[in-house]
């Protein structure tokens, strides 16, 4: 069994001109790990998070993903790796489910069968097969949070990265998405 992590980050520093946002952050996380970033407000989990995600490229120290260098900023293979679940909703209101997880799955280059399977699974996974046709503008909060979920997983990425996936949603759609985090997990991707 290999004991080299899925990602490897090294002394990561991200400073906003003068304000040092993260300072030298170093951690490992295994593949099939589920692994917590936490910390207060002001922390730099969000400018981490942000830096893995290739959203903030002008970072200091270095990434690692399988033990090769990773740099989603500049490498679409990179991109392709990773899956990002906002804690802003980034879904569609004027689109049904379908149509969300569709795009969504179009933009990472999935088409035809490949693409109506992966639509498929992603509304068992969010509980959203009965909602699936429904416009997004009427569904609940919980079950927007659980497309949300849905849309970073479109592509089966290794690895999934969550910002405060659970913000205002209720007991019965958290316990929904840990669920399904648990489910995804349990098949292999890796979560932080």
């Amino acid at each position: 069994m290999s004991t080299t992590p899925l990602l490897d980050v090294r002394m990561l520093s991200y400073s906003f001109r003068s304000r040092v946002a993260v300072d030298g952050i170093s951690f490992s996380i295994q593949p099939g790990e589920f692994f917590g970033l936490l910390g207060p407000n002001g922390a730099g989990k969000s400018t981490t998070i942000s830096c893995i995600a290739g959203l903030m490229s002008r970072f200091r120290g270095a990434m690692f993903f399988r033990g090769e260098p990773f740099s989603p900023a500049s490498r679409s293979i990179d991109r392709q790796r990773i899956g990002i679940v906002p804690q802003d909703l980034a879904v569609y209101d004027n689109l049904s489910g379908r149509e969300n997880l569709q795009m969504f799955g179009g933009l990472f280059c999935l088409a035809g069968k490949k693409l109506h399977s992966a639509v498929d699974r992603q509304l068992e996974i969010a509980g959203l097969i009965d909602r699936a046709r429904d416009l997004v503008k009427t569904y609940s909060g919980g079950m927007k949070r659980r497309l949300n979920l849905a849309c970073g997983l479109i592509h089966q990425p290794e690895l999934v990265l969550l910002h405060e996936p659970t913000v205002g949603v209720d007991p019965q759609s958290r316990s929904h998405l840990f669920d399904s985090l648990q489910k995804i997990q349990s098949e292999g991707t890796t979560i932080l």
